[in-house]
């Protein structure tokens, strides 16, 4: 890394915290470059670089400036947002993802004027392919299907039959809130299992196997949404032995792979089972939220209806923002972004769990994983909507995982916390309120 990205890196990670407040003049180049070391050139180069990202701004014979309508990572003036899954600017990779942008214009211009494969580009397919050997996955391209978003995923394999003609979904409980919206529309007959820190109820998971009318099993392994609850190995071999013997194909949600710290955890999919492991990935949660790119792995018996249902919502996938992940994927960027976005979650976490370690005493059952986007806060049944409605008065946004439950399925009420948003010291602060809110 240059010199001058350490300084940027460094200024950007003073702006989130809060160290330099939106509108606060930054130290002069000369002062900036005693101060730390670094010649004056170096800090220049990491001025404009800053002010390329819109992070800060000059002001003529006057010096560098924090941009006044910053979003640091929370919303001073308006509040706490643990709802929001915005990245802050100080991970944001636009300016590199613009640049691909306009690679992907030069590249593909000509694709434009026609309609690109319904599949996906084999390009991106080709990258996808050898990006994910990364994760110790190894598929083929002609596996892999580009879809718009993980959502659109979901909703084919909702929607298609299976083979077997068999009706029914299985999912945790709680679960993603979006994928029981997606079963509803669909008219899809739901159960749940319960799911908790310690892992799956294995033997009514085998109990609703047994039945012989599982369309599929939905589960998120790592990080889940809404709990940050992730499976040990044990449970993850228990679960494709279960599949395989009741011959039930699976649904793997892995939205945050890259945020995974443990270099022997390993997706279902590369584990093993590859018949019966439909692989979902996201790029939205951890590159761009607007980018709204996923891929599917697909076994060979579902590709054919999968295709014929995504056909059938859209014919391709946009071409540009394909190949501008094609790119990204194949440059040094994707690594940069994701040492940097990996860093913040870590941190976020570290600062959740001290906070929560002080304010809440044993009888208080919270998460906080080790990294990811959300954690959760266990409260008394009756109480959690409660608590909601309560923070709003302090301007403070908290969600309870009540919409990621089925009706009449009996979970522990809680509290969700999306650490994307808001600042050190307003973590700090929430969980300050929500033990106030339940005591």
């Amino acid at each position: 890394m240059y010199k001058y990205n350490k300084v940027a890196d460094s200024i950007r990670e003073g702006i989130n915290r809060g160290e330099f407040k939106p509108g606060e003049k930054l130290p002069s180049i000369q002062s900036y470059a005693k101060a730390s070391g670094y010649n004056s050139d170096t800090v220049v180069k990491a001025y404009k670089l800053l002010e390329e990202e819109h992070l800060i701004y000059a002001a003529p014979k006057s010096g560098f400036y924090v941009v006044k309508s910053i979003d640091r990572g929370g919303n001073a003036g308006d509040g706490i947002d643990l709802v929001s899954v915005r990245p802050p600017d100080s991970i944001n990779p636009y300016k590199d993802f613009y640049h691909c942008m306009e690679k992907s214009i030069s590249i593909y211009r000509n694709k434009l004027m026609e309609y690109a494969p319904s599949q996906g580009m084999v390009e991106l397919r080709t990258a996808l392919a050898k990006h994910l050997m990364n994760f110790h996955i190894f598929t083929r391209q002609q596996d892999i299907f580009i879809t718009n978003g993980a959502q659109q995923a979901l909703y084919i394999l909702a929607a298609m039959p299976f083979p077997g003609e068999r009706t029914k979904v299985v999912v945790e409980q709680p679960t993603y809130s979006v994928m029981l919206q997606v079963l509803s529309c669909n008219r899809v007959p739901v159960v749940g299992v319960r799911r908790t820190k310690e892992g799956i109820d294995l033997k009514e998971l085998e109990a609703l196997f047994k039945t012989g009318d599982i369309k599929f099993f939905y589960t998120m392994p790592r990080f889940q949404n809404p709990t940050g609850f992730s499976y040990n190995e044990k449970q993850k071999r228990e679960i494709l032995r279960l599949a395989s013997r009741y011959d039930v194909y699976i649904v793997e949600d892995d939205y945050l792979a890259d945020l995974e710290l443990e270099d022997k955890a390993d997706s279902l999919y590369a584990m093993g089972e590859k018949e019966r492991v439909i692989y979902i990935r996201s790029f939205s949660k951890t590159l761009l939220p607007g980018l709204r790119l996923g891929m599917a792995i697909i076994p060979e018996p579902l590709k054919k209806e999968f295709l014929l249902y995504k056909q059938s919502m859209d014919l391709n996938t946009p071409v540009l923002t394909q190949g501008a992940l094609e790119i990204y994927l194949k440059s040094r960027m994707y690594k940069t972004h994701v040492a940097r976005t990996r860093k913040f979650y870590k941190n976020k976490m570290e600062v959740l769990k001290e906070a929560c370690e002080l304010a809440f005493q044993k009888d208080i059952e919270y998460h906080i994983p080790p990294t990811g986007i959300y954690a959760y806060i266990e409260t008394k049944k009756g109480l959690a909507e409660k608590i909601v409605s309560s923070l709003e008065k302090y301007n403070v946004l908290v969600n309870s995982i009540k919409g990621c439950c089925l009706e009449g399925f009996s979970v522990p009420e809680g509290i969700r916390l999306c650490v994307c948003n808001c600042s050190d010291e307003e973590l700090v602060k929430a969980v300050n309120l929500i033990k106030a809110e339940i005591e």
